[in-house]
């Protein structure tokens, strides 16, 4: 019965059985570097900023960095399900 159980399992569930591949969807939110604030000269490198200004921008790119993390990775994970896609449509050729 066991065997029966995960042969019907393997066909139920195995995109190569019915020829069917599901395309993978491609990340949808692309991180946006924050805007240096107007009271810094990037040309001299010098700034007018108070430090509330300047502590609330680098929150900005800490967390503009962490979300650059979360999309390489979730590129990462495009990349993968876009090459198993690949071999599933190779593999529905045979």
């Amino acid at each position: 019965i066991m065997k029966i159980l995960l042969t019907l399992f393997v066909l139920l569930f195995s995109t190569t059985a019915y020829g069917w591949c599901s395309p993978p969807s491609p990340p949808i939110y692309k991180p946006i570097k924050p805007s240096v604030p107007w009271c810094v000269n990037e040309w001299n490198n010098t700034h007018t900023c108070d430090d509330w200004e300047i502590s609330s921008y680098n929150n900005s790119i800490n967390n503009y960095n962490y979300e650059v993390q979360s999309y390489i990775m979730d590129l990462q994970n495009y990349l993968d399900a876009a090459r198993n896609y690949a071999n599933c449509e190779i593999d529905s050729l045979n």
